[in-house]
């Protein structure tokens, strides 16, 4: 379905029936990418979707355009469903934003799940490299060689030629957006990334998944957020950056676990 939330039209869907739980995405992807993790998590729970700003059927809307803009239409989005407040999982771009929502709306965040991504502690080569190739790549508009290169480089060394289902998939997924959208995007969730954040501020319950064969955002960075959050649960899973796709068993059952530990799965009252 579309609604307008924050000025801007946005496409959601909802799935299943108790405590909600919103599943943010990558860059580059939409409210698709989560057909590994539907049949799981609905089950267990209301699941919302959505497509980002930018991406999918979400229109762009005016600029300028910010991390703390999007986590603003997250909290318009629930106003404009009525809930109150939710579980919230990010992954990667998405994480960032899910990790500014809990930071500017901690009363509408009942636990926080940032899977495969992080806040930057200082330069690293690795981090410069990649921005100044996905930066060649937008520049270069051809959705086809964006799709391929990105859907890729998100799996460990050789799952792609294991699996190329799995693969094929994820690029269709990213085919389903308008790389001219990309850059402006790119640019604001890389000034998140860089700016310094006080993770100590954090107020609810978080679970941290990380792959152990992620190069930009692995384990080293996870173990670093793990120290800094008081009580932060950590994941590790033998897998590239996009762990919900390429072990999505093991990822469903440690996003199941830390919601029944900490909150179990009744549904709650104004949700």
């Amino acid at each position: 379905m579309k609604v307008v939330a924050n000025g801007i039209e946005m496409r959601c869907a909802m799935s299943g029936d108790g405590e909600c739980l919103v599943l943010i995405h990558g860059f580059g992807e939409n409210l698709n990418v989560w057909y590994w993790q539907l049949p799981a998590l609905a089950g267990r729970y209301r699941v919302l979707t959505y497509d980002v700003r930018g991406f999918g059927q979400t229109s762009m809307g005016k600029g300028p355009y910010s991390v703390a803009l999007l986590a603003q239409d997250l909290s318009e989005l629930l106003k404009t469903l009525k809930i109150d407040s939710a579980c919230v999982l990010g992954f990667s771009m998405g994480g960032r934003i899910a990790l500014e929502f809990a930071l500017r709306y901690p009363r509408s965040v009942e636990r926080l799940i940032l899977a495969n991504t992080g806040v930057e502690t200082s330069a690293r080569p690795e981090m410069t490299r990649h921005r100044e190739v996905m930066t060649g790549l937008l520049q270069q508009g051809d959705i086809e060689v964006i799709s391929r290169v990105m859907a890729k480089g998100s799996f460990s060394p050789g799952f792609a030629e294991r699996d190329p289902t799995t693969l094929q998939r994820c690029m269709d997924i990213r085919r389903q957006s308008d790389p001219a959208k990309y850059l402006s995007i790119m640019k604001a969730v890389d000034e998140a990334l860089d700016a310094p954040v006080d993770l100590t501020r954090l107020a609810c319950p978080v679970l941290l998944i990380a792959g152990e064969n992620d190069a930009l955002m692995g384990k080293a960075m996870a173990e670093s957020m793990k120290a800094a959050i008081d009580g932060a649960e950590l994941k590790l899973l033998p897998t590239g950056h996009a762990s919900a796709m390429e072990a999505p068993d093991s990822f469903n059952q440690a996003v199941l676990d830390f919601m029944d530990e900490v909150g179990g799965s009744e549904p709650r009252a104004g949700s």
